[in-house]
């Protein structure tokens, strides 16, 4: 691993991989119990991204302000000089998981902070399973789905698990197993919120709003990839954002759904551009959205 390959790990999942979770934050920076004095009562271990150098930053004012990168910050951590840090962040469990920063999610009326420990390849048997109750096979899942592993709570010593779907500005939709009180799986998702584009061919646009659709529509037309290149919504709230990108493609293939809100987005898209071919009242019109119509077909 070289410094520039070691300086895009986050040093705020780094962090968090510790043990170790922010207890402020504040204009993207972020405060917490210091790494080299963890009984320590006051916070006074700070950090943040810096765009313009791209990488993270570090300063431990209980060290007369010392601080850095990643790297400095392995090196204070474990004494140790540059080529031994660098050793240490290609360990592994370390360069074979990718750390995240710490994201805003919101569910129903509630709004809660979580930071991502880590990302791996989908192999949790729970997740796994969970795929298969909606007719989704890990293989066609394994190119665009991986799992998280996240914290939700201050102090929370074991981290929660789910799918996850990154978009295009490196935010997550994430997905639970089912439970009791969540028996679909508990929707998740992480700043920022952002549509996933899925590149093939320009001959068309396919357009889903959730990633368990997009999969389904994978079951169905039984292949690994789609034909087309594909956006993947993740939320009717990113419609806007896509609307400049229709008139590079001769024809848009809709798979909404056949809600209120998926027939507005629909009629919008429809205005937009002059040839779309609405899926949802071709393959599946009688199911509320793909996976749906998906579940009700004959094993």
């Amino acid at each position: 691993m070289n410094i520039q390959q070691a300086q895009k790990i986050s040093l705020l999942g780094y962090i968090s991989s510790l043990g170790i979770q922010p207890q402020k934050e504040r204009a993207g920076r972020y405060v917490c119990k210091s790494p080299f004095r963890p009984d320590e009562q006051e916070p006074s271990f700070y950090l943040r991204y810096d765009q313009q150098k791209d990488k993270w930053q570090w300063k431990d004012f209980g060290l007369n302000g010392k601080g850095g990168d990643i790297i400095d910050f392995v090196m204070e951590l474990h004494n140790t000089n540059e080529t031994g840090a660098l050793l240490l962040l290609a360990s592994p469990e370390i360069s074979q998981s990718k750390f995240f920063p710490i994201g805003n999610i919101s569910e129903t009326n509630n709004s809660c902070t979580i930071i991502i420990k880590h990302i791996q390849p989908l192999q949790n048997r729970a997740l796994v399973n969970y795929l298969a109750s909606r007719k989704i096979s890990q293989a066609k899942a394994l190119n665009y789905i991986e799992e998280c592993y996240y914290y939700s709570y201050p102090d929370q010593t074991k981290p929660y698990f789910a799918l996850s779907f990154k978009n295009n500005e490196g935010g997550y939709e994430l997905r639970t197993a089912p439970t009791k009180k969540y028996p679909d799986g508990k929707k998740l998702s992480t700043t920022p919120k952002a549509p996933t584009t899925i590149k093939s061919s320009p001959g068309a646009l396919n357009i889903f709003e959730g990633f368990i659709d997009f999969l389904s529509a994978l079951e169905f037309f039984n292949t690994r990839k789609p034909k087309y290149d594909t956006i993947v919504l993740n939320s009717v709230t990113n419609m806007d954002t896509i609307l400049h990108v229709l008139e590079d493609y001769p024809q848009i293939n809709l798979f909404l759904d056949n809600d209120d809100t998926g027939q507005q987005a629909a009629e919008t898209i429809k205005a937009a551009h002059p040839k779309v071919k609405d899926f949802s009242k071709i393959t599946y019109p009688d199911h509320n959205d793909f996976n749906d119509f998906l579940l009700s077909r004959p094993a």
